[in-house]
């Protein structure tokens, strides 16, 4: 009998040291883009080389001066990162099993790809033709958390 004890509790504390699911959920992804500003920190290569500002187009170094809030409501909202000021407002959806974020803001609308997605960290990549020629087929913007 103690035998057959032994073997049950063992299984009862096996079962309970499985390995948790650490996939992200959409209601996780969300949260995490939810849960503060972003600034956009660098633009990168696929390589994780960084791109020069002198090789992008004016529009792209224009973001480094904003923040973006993506609201739990699925608002985005662009402001300016001295002033506070709200510039753009829009909508923003997480697409294709939450690999893609669908951004609808003017300055800043597209499909992006979700590289990184940590607390504090969003990486997003996309085709180089709306930000500039002759880094590669895709160019990442690296976003951390506005402090």
């Amino acid at each position: 009998m103690r035998i057959l004890t032994f073997f049950i509790a063992l299984i009862f504390i096996s079962a309970g040291c499985r390995k948790k699911n650490t996939e992200i959920t959409p209601q996780d992804s969300a949260s995490l883009l939810s849960a503060n500003s972003w600034q956009l920190d660098r633009y990168t290569d696929t390589n994780n080389k960084a791109i020069s500002n002198s090789n992008l187009n004016t529009a792209a170094r224009l973001l480094f001066g904003l923040a973006f809030e993506f609201k739990v409501d699925n608002e985005t909202r662009a402001f300016d990162k001295l002033t506070k000021t709200v510039l753009n407002r829009g909508t923003w959806a997480l697409l294709e099993n939450n690999s893609t974020i669908d951004i609808n803001i003017t300055g800043f609308k597209g499909k992006f790809k979700i590289v990184n997605l940590s607390k504090g960290k969003l990486t997003l990549e996309t085709p180089t033709d709306s930000f500039l020629s002759g880094v590669g087929a895709a160019i990442r913007l690296e976003f951390t958390e506005l402090k």
